[in-house]
């Protein structure tokens, strides 16, 4: 499980890299991908996906095609980084530099000194149409130096300060010795060169940094999983497995919806705040207005909202809640928020502790300590926009945010355990 989970994060450099490993995944299990502009013919049983703006997917198998409901698992397949700006490239210094944008809210230390490079889509003009492509290169492109200590002599007594605009640019090349000037195209060129296309196909790009370093396991008995985007591919990989590694032969649908642009506030078309998940709820129940089987079939649904939480950090024990301080490789978190910046009631908390029952899987509950401010997550955007229970569960991790997190090995094959059997039990109200 854990090594299915590494090749998915090696995979998914992006939120669009993460869709695509996500939907091998769904056809080798015999699910059927739709597309949202034709009419659909849905079957009782059946394995269906939608993908929307190529980076947000849901994937579901049937219920009985009524009112029943859906048992619903939302996870999202962005994280945070650096976004190239679309005019990204200028010479400075005797330097070709990448101008990016800051995507969401990363740990801007962690993503320097590191050997990046360039993924994401491209638009190809073929033939008088516009083709959309995934576009990746394994080359060690960038890099984002840090200034030497010997000219910032109290770095380590002051903390290390990066200006989002002008420090973190990172060097693509250096500039010609002869004083010519530099092809402003290099971004065009790589493109060209990487998918085996003329230049004049390019129509436009949207490209980001990412860490070349591959996932790994780590610690004296392989207990961590060391990666980037841990948050929140995990559990994006989690709700994937959940969908289809045992039958389900429960009654309601089960779903998972995999969002984008959750880490700068999801209200995009392929957000959690978009209608994108309440209208394939409403084309799998068929509804129409006299029996208003879309409100029916949410009124006997529930969510399992899928993050990261704060793993308990030794060397900052003072910026946890002593009473509800998580560990790794101590069972899933449950997220509780009075202020619902988690979706979490006593009612969806007591549901998802029974799931873990079943399975003989250990839970913890987390509660951010209170003179903080808390985040949040896509549960309560789900329970606004959909008005059913959410409960906002994750696997405790450390470096949240940063290019290189930390989590738990046994925690995710817990976590699967768990959200298997979401899918599969007969009365979720049942204890």
């Amino acid at each position: 499980m854990i090594s299915s989970l590494i090749d998915y994060l090696n995979q998914s450099v992006t939120a669009f890299h993460a869709v695509l490993a996500a939907e091998e995944t769904l056809q080798s299990s015999g699910f059927i991908r739709l597309d949202e502009k034709e009419a659909w013919d849905l079957k009782p049983n059946s394995k269906y996906y939608v993908i929307r703006s190529e980076s947000a997917l849901a994937a579901w198998q049937m219920g009985n095609g009524d009112a029943s409901g859906v048992r619903l698992l939302g996870a999202h397949t962005d994280s945070p980084g650096l976004h190239l700006k679309p005019q990204a490239q200028y010479s400075k210094s005797g330097y070709v530099q990448l101008g990016v944008e800051v995507y969401g809210g990363p740990l801007l230390a962690s993503w320097t000194d590191r050997d990046l490079s360039l993924a994401g889509r491209v638009i190809l003009k073929q033939n008088g149409k516009l083709k959309v492509v995934p576009f990746k290169s394994d080359k060690v492109l960038l890099r984002v130096p840090q200034l030497a200590i010997h000219l910032n002599r109290e770095v380590n007594e002051k903390g290390l300060k990066l200006n989002k605009q002008t420090h973190m640019p990172p060097i693509l090349a250096l500039e010609s010795n002869d004083g010519s000037s530099v092809d402003s195209g290099l971004i065009e060129d790589l493109i060209a060169d990487t998918l085996n296309v003329g230049r004049d196909e390019i129509a436009n790009w949207q490209l980001e940094c990412y860490d070349t370093q591959p996932a790994t396991r780590s610690g004296l008995n392989d207990e961590f999983i060391v990666s980037g985007r841990l948050d929140n591919l995990t559990m994006c990989h989690a709700a994937i497995q959940a969908l289809t590694a045992n039958p389900i032969a429960a009654t309601q649908t089960a779903m998972i919806a995999l969002f984008d642009n959750e880490e700068i506030g999801s209200s995009t078309e392929n957000g959690a705040a978009s209608a994108f998940i309440r209208d394939i709820i409403t084309r799998v129940v068929s509804s129409n207005g006299s029996n208003h089987l879309t409100q029916r079939a949410l009124a006997n649904s529930a969510c399992i909202s899928a993050d990261g939480a704060h793993a308990i950090h030794p060397n900052y024990t003072e910026f946890h809640d002593p009473q509800h301080a998580v560990k790794m490789g101590q069972g899933p978190v449950i997220k509780v928020n009075a202020n619902h910046r988690y979706a979490t009631s006593a009612f969806t908390s007591t549901i998802f502790e029974q799931l873990c029952k079943d399975v003989d899987v250990p839970f913890q509950h987390y509660v951010h300590k209170t003179d903080l401010p808390c985040g949040s997550t896509i549960g309560p955007i789900t329970a606004t926009g959909l008005g059913i229970p959410v409960v906002d569960v994750g696997n405790a991790m450390l470096s949240m945010h940063s290019i290189r997190e930390t989590a738990g090995v046994k925690d995710h094959e817990m976590m699967i355990k768990v959200l298997d059997r979401f899918f599969t039990k007969v009365d979720l109200e049942a204890v």
